[in-house]
């Protein structure tokens, strides 16, 4: 048990010196995200593929519905179109087409809805996962041009839907994801506001 202790003790070290090094200093505070949106679009990506995968073959008996309702192997007479088996593999296609397309958006916006969010002194970093890498974003916050927006308030301090959003001429620029505004996120709130 000892050993375990000085193990993890030793990780922390290691992370924390990591860490002092990649921002250039130890006073930076990072703000705590609500993974709850992200766990909610998890579950219900899993529910979708779990609930609706048993039913494919209904899409193919579309197929060969639509097909024979447009007449369409009456003028073009080929005689593999008048097999249902095909319009099952087809369906098959575009199931796996629209699961990987919703895959895909899925992991962009948990990318976007994870992204680290730390101040240090007066910039904001954000840190996202990229690909197989990470991607760095650093925005000046001492900037004239930049108006503030913060989303709070009634249930979404509740729930946790809170968020600030930075904007130039009406145009967002970047946001922080959500996040509840209690305990360490009040102080970065206070400090980012300046109040």
């Amino acid at each position: 048990m000892k050993q375990l202790r000085k193990l993890l003790s030793k990780w922390k070290e290691y992370k924390f010196k990591k860490e002092v090094s990649y921002f250039g200093t130890s006073l930076y505070d990072e703000l705590q995200l609500n993974p709850l949106p992200s766990l909610l679009l998890i579950i219900a990506t899993a529910s979708f593929f779990y609930f609706s995968l048993p039913y494919v073959y209904y899409l193919g008996n579309f197929f060969f519905w639509f097909v024979g309702v447009l007449e369409i192997t009456k003028v073009l007479k080929i005689p593999f179109l008048d097999e249902l088996r095909y319009y099952h593999y087809l369906s098959v296609f575009v199931y796996f087409y629209i699961s990987t397309s919703l895959l895909i958006d899925v992991s962009q916006l948990l990318s976007k809805w994870n992204k680290r969010t730390v101040l240090v002194k007066n910039e904001l970093w954000q840190i996202c996962h990229s690909g197989f890498g990470k991607k760095l974003s650093q925005y000046s916050l001492d900037t004239k041009e930049l108006s503030l927006t913060y989303e709070h308030g009634g249930l979404s301090d509740y729930f946790g839907l809170n968020r600030l959003i930075w904007q130039k001429d009406g145009i967002e620029l970047f946001s922080s994801p959500y996040f509840f505004p209690y305990r360490k996120n009040k102080m970065i709130i206070n400090r980012i506001l300046k109040r």
